[in-house]
């Protein structure tokens, strides 16, 4: 049987700095955002005219 060391491999680069681990976060973030701007409000479950800002707090009651 052949034990794994406990410690994690890591890459052969330099570790990322937190600047640039967030860097990439926020390019991914934005890029996910853009798709979904892309695909219209119809086709991520919304629709025109189910504005229920004004509706009961409990199903029934006004």
């Amino acid at each position: 049987m052949s034990e794994t060391s406990a410690t994690p491999q890591l890459p052969s680069s330099a570790p990322k700095s937190l600047l640039e681990q967030m860097q990439e976060l926020l390019a991914s973030v934005t890029a996910d955002l853009a798709e979904l701007q892309s695909s219209g409000p119809l086709s991520a479950g919304y629709r025109a005219g189910t504005d229920t800002s004004e509706a009961p707090a409990s199903p029934g009651t006004r």
